[in-house]
């Protein structure tokens, strides 16, 4: 049985804030199970961990009384049917105790047992950041995964082993602090898979805070590139999801111009279908993402457009960046 130190009463755990850590699965146990063992492998004292899991394939086991992570300091919250990860993190969210809430994916694993000490000193160094965006290697190589980190300011030479801010993060490891997430608000459900994180970023930055790119904090991520490679349905979920970022934040001349480049983007990479499919799930659900709709305020839109995360109305990555770097085109699929 793993033994996590667990939060003390009294001494110098007290004065340290609680962090918590939480990691929505499916399916996934052997992966669940090494991503759970860097975290109980953190030196950082005052931790917790909430596991949200709907997962078929034996993960309950890992956490029965006596088994590996049969411990106090780790909930294990096993539920029926199939969720994204948008509702699985809310919940753990709302389960978490902590005024730092970590996510990593389940098939992700901290490099460093002292990241945790790093989040920390970053959140307490910079008190305007919101949220912290981790760096991604590949688990396999231990090669940066460019397309999974975040884009500095555009023309900004700062290379990805350096600090910056930025406009988005993404869900392969990230940290935010609980009156931010409480500021900003949860991640939308209605986003099975994907873009979540560009949601909750752009409501981030309206809210007044910065997110920071912090190359000293790594995970090791297995997900393949062959992962990347999405059907009609994919795509299709990937546009309603951009559509419905459009509709949720942008005043409607930019969710316009925006709506028409990312639907062609679709239709060149899978045809007609997946955007026609698109449109018709964002049309169902209008009253829904519509009563939701809170629009970035001009500073924001600024804010961004002057980093390179917007050109004019278009919301979407600068041109100039498909020059700057080897990422370049792949910039779209995020």
């Amino acid at each position: 049985m793993t033994e996590i130190q667990p939060q003390q009463p009294n001494g110098t755990e007290t004065q340290l804030p609680l962090v918590s850590y939480v990691i929505a699965t499916y399916n996934r146990r052997e992966d669940v199970a090494e991503a759970l063992q860097s975290i109980v492998e953190q030196s950082y004292p005052n931790k917790e961990i909430i596991v949200v899991s709907n997962a078929t394939d034996g993960t309950a086991e890992l956490f029965c009384e006596g088994r590996r992570f049969d411990d106090d300091a780790v909930t294990f919250l096993d539920l029926e049917g199939r969720m994204g990860p948008p509702k699985a993190r809310n919940i753990g969210y709302r389960e978490a105790s902590g005024d730092i809430l970590v996510t990593i994916d389940d098939d992700a694993v901290f490099r460093d047992p002292s990241a945790t000490e790093r989040m920390v000193d970053t959140f307490d160094a910079h008190p305007d950041a919101g949220v912290l965006a981790f760096q991604s290697r590949d688990y396999y190589t231990d090669e940066v995964v460019r397309q999974e980190i975040p884009d500095p300011p555009i023309g900004s030479s700062t290379p990805v082993d350096e600090p910056y801010e930025t406009t988005f993060f993404i869900g392969v490891g990230n940290a935010i602090r609980r009156s931010v997430l409480e500021a900003a608000g949860k991640y939308p459900e209605a986003f099975v898979y994907g873009f979540e994180e560009m949601d909750l970023s752009l409501r981030v930055l309206d809210a007044g805070y910065s997110i920071r790119y912090v190359p000293s904090i790594v995970v090791g991520h297995k997900e393949s590139a062959a992962g990347r490679t999405p059907d009609q349905a994919s795509l299709a979920n990937q546009l309603e999801n951009r559509l419905r970022i459009l509709a949720r934040n942008l005043p409607w001349h930019h969710a316009a111009v925006s709506a028409v480049g990312w639907s062609a983007y679709t239709l060149a990479r899978g045809g007609f279908k997946p955007v026609a499919d698109a449109f018709e799930s964002v049309f169902e659900a209008r009253e829904e993402f519509l009563a939701e709709r809170n629009v970035l305020g001009e500073e924001t839109v600024e804010r961004i457009r002057s980093m390179g995360g917007m050109v004019g109305w278009w919301y979407g990555p600068d041109p100039r960046r498909f020059l700057e770097d080897e990422v370049g085109l792949q910039r779209l699929r995020w």
